[in-house]
């Protein structure tokens, strides 16, 4: 017998760092939010329908994928397997686990090294 048990959703929610939020917003721009399951947890809940899934984090990550939940409340990626619930209670920048968004790190992101 199979017993799921789902850890319910709080009014009091864990507010996002600022300075990650802004970075977050600036990243998806007019593109997609991108989730990652370094973890490898069965489903993934998200606030937003339309994102990429990477997979795990580079270099083993799968082609990111584009992804559209629709009208549906979930959808696997084809590629890892992850399950991708919607839930109209978590915000564009909210994840469960909080630990499942990918962001992209280029060299302009990259501080400059303190001089010794």
């Amino acid at each position: 017998m199979f017993i799921e048990i789902v850890r319910p959703l709080t009014e009091a929610r864990d507010e996002l760092d600022p300075l990650l939020s802004q970075r977050l917003e600036s990243i998806s721009g007019g593109g997609y939010l991108k989730f990652r399951n370094d973890r490898g947890v069965p489903e993934i809940c998200i606030g937003v329908r339309e994102f990429k899934c990477v997979g795990v984090s580079p270099p083993q990550d799968h082609p990111h994928i584009y992804l559209n939940v629709g009208t549906a409340d979930a959808i696997l990626c084809p590629y890892c397997g992850t399950r991708f619930r919607f839930d109209a209670r978590l915000t564009r920048l909210e994840v469960d686990p909080p630990d499942s968004f990918f962001v992209e790190v280029t060299r302009s992101d990259q501080r400059p090294e303190s001089p010794s």
